[in-house]
Parts: C-alpha cells; sequence; structure tokens
C-alpha cells in the first residue's frame, strides 16, 4: 500500500511563508487576520515553470465588521525552487526580485498615477499582489489567484483564435499606455521606477551563461532552413535563404542584448515575456500575469513577441494590421483618458519605426521559443534532480535537438519568412 502523501505545509512554500504572512495576505484582502488554511493540490505540466515552484491556497478570515460573513481568500503562490543547484542555474533570484520590484514600485506608481488622472475606463488588467518577499533564499510571491474569476489559459495545443489576440493586444496596448502618460507627464516618477527595473535575461554579462545554448538554437534553425528550403525551394528561396542565414551566423545573443537596451523617446515598462501563458482569458477580458522579465525598453519588443509566439502563419497574413491597429487604438484611447494626446507623443508613424527597428527581435526569440515549444514532456528535464548548489552550464540542463517535423520546422521558417517580408531582417 502506498504510503499517504503528507499534507503540506506553510514552510513548503517558503520557510518565510507563516502564519503572520496569511495574516497579511487576509488583511490586503480587506479582512481583520487569518482564522483557516488550506494548501490545494495543483498540477502542473512539466516544464511549465522553470524559475519558480507554484501553490494554490485557500484562506478563511475573520471579516472587519462584527456579524459578517467570514471573508474566503484564494491565493496563487510562487515561490523560488528549494533545489539550490536549479535556483543558482536558472538564477531564479534575479526574476524574483525584478517581479517584486515590478509589484511594490512599478504598478503602485502607475495605478496611483492612474487613480489621480481618474480615466473613465482605467486599466485593470493586473491581477492583485498581496505580499511578496525577496532575499534570494526564500523569495514568495502571493497573488490574486485568477482561476477563482473564470480566467484560464488557452491551450497550447489548440492556441487562440484572431478575437482573444485581438483581446491580449488591446490589454497590452492599455497597459503600455499607463507608463507612457506617465513618463509624459511626470518624467521624474518615471525614471524613479525606470531605476527598479532591471533586465533579467540579455545582458552582455550573462554571455557566458547563455553563448553554449545559443549556439545549439542556431543549428537547429540551420537544419530547418536547409531541409526546407532543398525540398520547398519555390516557397524559401534564395534571397530569403541568405537573410536568415545572415541573421543566424550573426552574434544573436549581442543583437538581443543590443535591442533590449536601446532607447528612446518610445521606451516604455514592458511586460517582457508576453506569450501564451501570460494571457490569462475570459469570453469578456483578459489578466497579464508573470512580470519576472519586465523591463524598459520599445514597445515593439512586446508586440512581436507576442505576434511571433502566439500566431500562425495565417493569421499573420491575413490580420497583421488588424492586430497592430487594435494594439495602438487601444494605447492611444487610454493615452487620451490619462490627459496625453497620441498624435503628440506616440502617433502611429512611430509605432511602425518602432516595428522596423526592434522588429527582429522576434527572429531571436523564435529561434529559443519553437524548439523549445516543440520538445516533447518525456524530453523535458527534471529540473529538481540537478544535483550540488553549482549552476549547470545552460545547455547541459536544456537539451534540445533538431526539429523533426515538417511542420514544426515550417513554423520556425514562418516568422522568418514574416519579418523578411516586413524588412525587419534588413
Amino acid at each position: 500500500m502506498a504510503t499517504p502523501k503528507a499534507a503540506p505545509k506553510l514552510s513548503d512554500i517558503s520557510v518565510k511563508f507563516t502564519e503572520d504572512t496569511l495574516d497579511e495576505i487576509v488583511r490586503s484582502a480587506g479582512g481583520k487576520r487569518c482564522t483557516g488554511w488550506k494548501i490545494h493540490d495543483f498540477d502542473l505540466t512539466k516544464g511549465d515553470a522553470y524559475l519558480s515552484e507554484v501553490y494554490r491556497i485557500q484562506l478563511t478570515g475573520e471579516p472587519t465588521e462584527a456579524g459578517a460573513e467570514p471573508l474566503v481568500v484564494n491565493a496563487f503562490v510562487k515561490s523560488i525552487p528549494k533545489n539550490v543547484g536549479r535556483r543558482n542555474t536558472f538564477r531564479s533570484a534575479d526574476f524574483f526580485r525584478n517581479e517584486i520590484n515590478f509589484y511594490n514600485v512599478v504598478l503602485k506608481e502607475l495605478y496611483s498615477f492612474q487613480e489621480k488622472r481618474q480615466p473613465k475606463n482605467p486599466y485593470q488588467d493586473i491581477g492583485r499582489c498581496y505580499v511578496a518577499y525577496s532575499d534570494g533564499v526564500n523569495d514568495f510571491i502571493a497573488m490574486e489567484d485568477l482561476g477563482q474569476f473564470g480566467f484560464g489559459t488557452a491551450s497550447r495545443a489548440q492556441g487562440i483564435g484572431m478575437k482573444e489576440c485581438l483581446q491580449c493586444l488591446r490589454s497590452l496596448g492599455r497597459f503600455h499606455a499607463l507608463s507612457l502618460a506617465l513618463k509624459h507627464q511626470q518624467p521624474e516618477t518615471f525614471r524613479t521606477i525606470v531605476d527598479t527595473v532591471q533586465e533579467t535575461y540579455y545582458s552582455a554579462s550573462l554571455e557566458s551563461w547563455y553563448r553554449n545554448f545559443m549556439q545549439r538554437l542556431v543549428a537547429i534553425s540551420k537544419d530547418a532552413l536547409e531541409i526546407e528550403s532543398t525540398t520547398n525551394a519555390d516557397e524559401f528561396p534564395a534571397e530569403f535563404k541568405a537573410a536568415v542565414l545572415s541573421f543566424l551566423e550573426s552574434n544573436i545573443y549581442q543583437t538581443m542584448v543590443d535591442l533590449t537596451h536601446a532607447r528612446n523617446q518610445n521606451s516604455l515598462i514592458t511586460h517582457g515575456d508576453c506569450w501564451l501563458p501570460n494571457f490569462l482569458l475570459r469570453s469578456d477580458s483578459v489578466r497579464l500575469v508573470d512580470f519576472q522579465m519586465v523591463r524598459y525598453g520599445s514597445p515593439a519588443l512586446d508586440i512581436i513577441l507576442f505576434v511571433y509566439t502566439c500566431t500562425d502563419r495565417t493569421m499573420r497574413l491575413e490580420g497583421y494590421e488588424q492586430l497592430l491597429t487594435a494594439y495602438y487604438q487601444s494605447c492611444s484611447e487610454l493615452l487620451l483618458d490619462l490627459g496625453t494626446d497620441p498624435q503628440a507623443v506616440f502617433p502611429r508613424t512611430e509605432l511602425t519605426r518602432e516595428l522596423e527597428r526592434f522588429g527582429r527581435f522576434g527572429c531571436g526569440i523564435a529561434v529559443e521559443s519553437i524548439p523549445l515549444s516543440l520538445l516533447d514532456e518525456t524530453e523535458v528535464p527534471d529540473l529538481d534532480k540537478i544535483e550540488g548548489t553549482e549552476a549547470l552550464p545552460l545547455e547541459q540542463v536544456m537539451t534540445v535537438r533538431n526539429i523533426k517535423t515538417s511542420a514544426g520546422r515550417r513554423r520556425l521558417l514562418d516568422v522568418f519568412r514574416h519579418a523578411y517580408d516586413c524588412g525587419y531582417l534588413q
């Protein structure tokens, strides 16, 4: 007979996640103190969370008003991995610190600014953070569990349609509008929040950590290009192949560093990792989650990352301009609602220029994300089996192979083809 599984303890989340933390969550949700709690079982597909461990917990709280019903608070908690080798290999502490700074500093300032401006249609597409803690070893973030309101992730296998993509880009446009308006109306305040945002993935100091893994990814892309351009020369002609090879044979990581660190009048607070799992969908609305890669940079970085990871060739061919228009209109509407003239600070021509300058960022994202997304679950590493405390080379942990199917290879090349047709690879 199997040994019954022990009931989860608060310390399973973090030694710093205590009963005092539960009281703080309840107070943040509008109650007095926590009177009971239960950690729920939570199934997670292997590979869904490299940087964190996740939990769902339901709290019962004493209400602030005498005689009122007990308060029920459903929280979603991310904590830093207990496995030290995993934590150090994936630099989890950097990502937790960045996300906690986003909730505790950046978002508070953005929402405070919005509250003062009193827009008719305020931006509310980010769930509440109840409490967060960071010391690099025991970090956690406790947030409102949006699943209780009917929000959920789209199926990775089925993807999303045009309606959902439009919803996501409208939400993204409004998120960008908040920081762009703050930047132009209160530049000193904006500079203080920018100073708390750290580039967590593309930095010259991290190239040695990433270099060998990128070389393997480039080899996979070259293999896909060679096979498909040989068997489908009419679809992937010589001039296209030459342009892609030129990109692949450049220092892609340095290109990504340059693109994420470039600054101009359009730079703003971006999400940084807006692929499908980080948009929670409901029939009438969207919620953005996971701000571990939040950065200060071009709005085009978020837009092109979303388009190249969340849409297929047909949607891009038929609806790319429609998607950009949805993004721009929603951004402009909130800018105006906040008291900033979009034609003065971010006309549509500027969005076009940003995409022309930063669009190849999406190709760098595709080189990594598509081979990883095509991994069989049996090929996804069990990160908690990493032994020791030292960080391992990324390529030693993340084993990726040449793409086996024509459909998978074409999915990658279709990103390059769209970028090539738009002039982003020039």
